[in-house]
């Protein structure tokens, strides 16, 4: 959302860093396909702002540059505390679903950051295919509320990403 030595399925959204073994997505476009989202304090108002113990459950499209998705996103966030700035601290865990592999991505993120356009990174880790013993980051940049974000994704064997 892969990894082989320069090559992958992902069309002109990836390129090479020069390190064998590394490839980096970028300019993706990220779209929601579906989202359940739930509240500890009960029913949610059409247009809430997140607080504290809201969680989504969500899936969502992520293309390159041709009309067809490169990969599914299947996620789930939580929103965990209020950090010492008053921002929301968030956690994701996902699992990204290429033709060529899959990729774990999970952690924290400041999400009130997020909403208000900061882009932010999350940890990932190849599972199969061309992605598995890689390691990386994921970042995405809310473009629009409700689910249209830019995303990308950078990987290498363990201990090479800079």
């Amino acid at each position: 959302m892969v990894l082989l030595t320069g090559t992958v399925s992902c069309g002109s959204a990836t390129t090479s860093t020069g390190d064998p073994g590394c490839v980096v997505l970028r300019d993706l476009q990220e779209r929601a396909v579906g989202k359940v989202t739930t509240s500890l304090t009960g029913t949610l108002p059409q247009d809430h702002s997140p607080r504290l113990g809201d969680g989504s459950a969500y899936v969502r499209h992520l293309y390159g540059a041709e009309a067809e998705p490169t990969a599914t996103v299947y996620g789930t966030s939580h929103v965990r505390r209020r950090m010492a700035n008053g921002h929301l601290l968030g956690y994701v865990d996902e699992r990204i679903e290429f033709a060529d592999g899959t990729v774990s991505a999970q952690g924290f993120y400041d999400l009130t950051a997020a909403m208000a356009g900061a882009t932010q990174y999350v940890p990932t880790v190849g599972l199969t295919g061309s992605f598995r013993d890689k390691m990386g980051r994921r970042k995405f940049h809310t473009i629009a509320q409700g689910g249209k974000f830019s995303a990308g994704i950078e990987m290498c064997p363990a201990g090479m990403l800079k």
